[in-house]
């Protein structure tokens, strides 16, 4: 005989959520380093996104962001972002947890920063690549002055 209703969401309710997460994420991420879950070089995309339909109790979308591969699409970890805040404070403890040693990040423009950028190489060996727009306006207008053969995109 199944559980009843209340029981399931019962226990569904007791889940510790992040350490959930955390666990399939690490199994995920143990996955594609082994070559279950098919890719060559590891690209982890960081994201945030508000989650459509979903509403907490006070009307607020959900926002989740998340560290996911490139290719598979298979998400590492993830965490909300609380609504005082933004995606710059959960950049560095969403990826603390992972082994990001030789992966490349790619991040879209919020969190090209400096601390972020030392975060990734110095304290996670790992290779990034973020966008930069007008949120940057020194940075951006130093690399407009590169000469192209300056490096290799």
């Amino acid at each position: 005989m199944a559980p009843h209703e209340a029981t399931v969401r019962r226990a569904l309710q007791a889940v510790n959520v992040e350490a959930l997460d955390r666990a399939i994420g690490s199994w995920l991420e143990e996955e594609v380093r082994r070559g279950r879950i098919e890719d060559g070089q590891l690209v982890v995309a960081v994201d945030g996104k508000s989650v459509r339909g979903a509403r907490k109790e006070d009307g607020r979308a959900v926002h989740l962001f998340a560290a996911m591969v490139h290719r598979e699409g298979v998400v590492l970890a993830q965490r909300e972002v609380d609504h005082r805040t933004n995606e710059l404070t959960a950049f560095q403890p969403l990826q603390e947890p992972l082994d990001l040693e030789g992966v490349v990040v790619t991040a879209d423009a919020m969190p090209a920063q400096v601390e972020h950028a030392h975060f990734l190489v110095a304290g996670k060996g790992a290779d990034y690549v973020f966008t930069v727009k007008d949120n940057q306006p020194g940075l951006k207008e130093t690399l407009e002055a590169l000469d192209e053969g300056s490096f290799s995109p």
